[in-house]
């Protein structure tokens, strides 16, 4: 069997680092870690577990510091990157890649296929299971549903994702004062019965995520494979000609970024299920601007490299299994209006 080639990421830039994991990815390579040069310790760089380090450092003194300080501990080969990445749709994008990948496999050949998003027959995975116990909504979020989106949640899973999802969704009570986006990385061709299996008991209506739709509380829009999102002053969704950045699609770091510049710290994030590292980038953006991440735990995820990647790179707060984290998420949800009350009244 062959053995899979383990890239390690140092950079720091938020977009240079989302760029390299794509352009990586795609050449069959396995990204292991992700990470702010001033993240980096000794004691990484001798990692047996990667197979070689690209560095892409902006700063020149950050540069300087971090060849001083580790280039002596490096056990893998590390090489630097061909520079800023040129604008995706640019014709210049095209060579850096190339550049990038010939260095790659110039040094150590990928071992893995391409990967292909996973194909589901949803009708069958679910047959004719019965709704879970939706949980109580709590007495102090009844009867104060608006539209205003209060605060965004990105549901996001891979591999092995759609049933405990489900299972999440399935619990959480009609009138739940959050905006949801489910992000599965998912073959086209099982979209609309993604939709139709996910959203089969749950008390929150779910729909797919179409040009104009409004994000509300209380609902659950379900992002497009092929084509990049965005979304408006309004709340409303922009659908892009161009499709996502990575690997798969819907790409997980690249919908945080898009929510994040628009929502701020409104946006959240709950990885579930899933292979590779997606998300984990999105997940340090979401940290810094002090949005929650939360995530399956190991145990209960059928591939929890995904959101072990973004626990291990220090970004999640919370981790429970599906039902557990729809329970805390409602109970967030209370705490943050009774905080909002109180606010408001001490202002008054």
């Amino acid at each position: 069997m062959d053995q899979i080639v383990r890239v390690g990421i140092i950079s720091d830039s938020l977009l240079q680092q989302h760029l390299l994991q794509a352009v990586i990815i795609e050449a069959g390579y396995d990204v292991a870690i992700n990470i702010h040069p001033d993240k980096v310790s000794a004691a990484l760089l001798q990692s047996e577990t990667i197979s070689m380090w690209v560095a892409d450092i902006m700063d020149d003194d950050c540069s300087d510091n971090f060849l001083q300080d580790y280039m002596d501990f490096t056990v893998a080969p590390l090489f630097f990157g061909e520079g800023t990445s040129p604008d995706r749709q640019s014709d210049a994008f095209v060579g850096w890649r190339r550049r990038l990948v010939n260095k790659l496999t110039e040094m150590t050949p990928p071992q893995q296929a391409k990967r292909a998003a996973p194909v589901v027959n949803f009708e069958e995975m679910f047959g004719v299971t019965a709704a879970r116990q939706v949980i109580a909504l709590p007495t102090n979020l009844q009867n104060r549903l608006s539209t205003v989106v209060d605060e965004v949640w990105i549901v996001a899973a891979s591999l092995g994702g759609p049933e405990p999802v489900k299972a999440f969704f399935d619990c959480l009570p009609e009138g739940t004062p959050a905006a949801f986006l489910y992000a599965q990385h998912i073959d086209a061709g099982c979209f609309d019965s993604l939709v139709k299996s996910i959203g089969r008991h749950t008390a929150l209506p779910m729909t797919e995520a179409t040009q104009g739709d409004q994000l509300e509380n209380g609902k659950i829009l379900v992002i497009p494979v092929d084509h990049e999102l965005t979304f408006n002053p309004q709340h409303r969704v922009h659908i892009k000609n161009n499709g996502w950045s990575g690997p798969y699609g819907p790409s997980i770091d690249h919908l945080v970024q898009n929510a994040v510049e628009r929502y701020g710290k409104k946006t959240n994030l709950i990885l579930f299920s899933g292979m590779g590292s997606d998300g984990t980038i999105g997940a340090t953006l979401l940290k810094q601007v002090g949005g929650q991440v939360w995530s399956q735990t190991t145990d209960s995820a059928i591939q929890p490299s995904m959101p072990d990647s973004a626990h291990d790179a220090g970004c999640v707060t919370y981790r429970d299994t599906p039902e557990g984290l729809a329970k805390h998420l409602l109970q967030h949800l209370s705490s943050s209006a009774q905080f909002s009350v109180a606010a408001t009244a001490m202002g008054s």
